[in-house]
């Protein structure tokens, strides 16, 4: 499982870019900060995922678009998101934070672009590879957070 794990972060993270620039640390700081931890900034994102994939079931573009919206413009914890891992594990976090964060916006926009033109099989296939994407980013790190 771990090394489909692995894979599967390879694979997104080669197919997204991102200015050589970008940091975790101008990540965060581009977005508003939330009185609210990154555990509960995650069950937000994954609250927004659920609204995305009963929109599309329900075939309903406003609940979709807005569960999308809450992933593109979702906040920043009320801390540095690395600093739920251990010191040996925080480079390699704030790299996952990175990539994962464009892949999510890219998957969700896509639903919510398909959704605009009704084209529900293709939203619903957008949909499925956010879940993937939130599924592997958490298989990946869950065991490794000391927080």
């Amino acid at each position: 499982m771990k090394i489909i794990v692995v894979a599967l972060i390879i694979g997104l993270s080669t197919t997204v870019s991102f200015a050589q620039e970008d940091s975790a640390e101008q990540l965060v700081a581009s977005k508003q900060q939330a009185d609210m931890t990154y555990r509960q900034l995650m069950e937000i994102l994954g609250e927004a995922s659920y609204m995305i994939h009963e929109g599309i079931i329900r075939e309903n573009k406003q609940m979709v678009r807005q569960g999308a919206d809450i992933i593109l413009h979702h906040p920043a914890p009320n801390h540095k998101p690395w600093t739920i891992m251990d010191a040996a594990d925080q480079e390699g976090f704030k790299q996952s934070l990175l990539t994962f964060d464009k892949v999510l916006d890219q998957h969700a926009s896509r639903a919510a672009e398909e959704t605009a033109k009704k084209n529900w099989i293709e939203a619903s296939h957008a949909m499925s590879e956010l879940n993937v994407s939130c599924i592997s980013c958490h298989a990946a790190w869950k065991d490794k957070a000391t927080r």
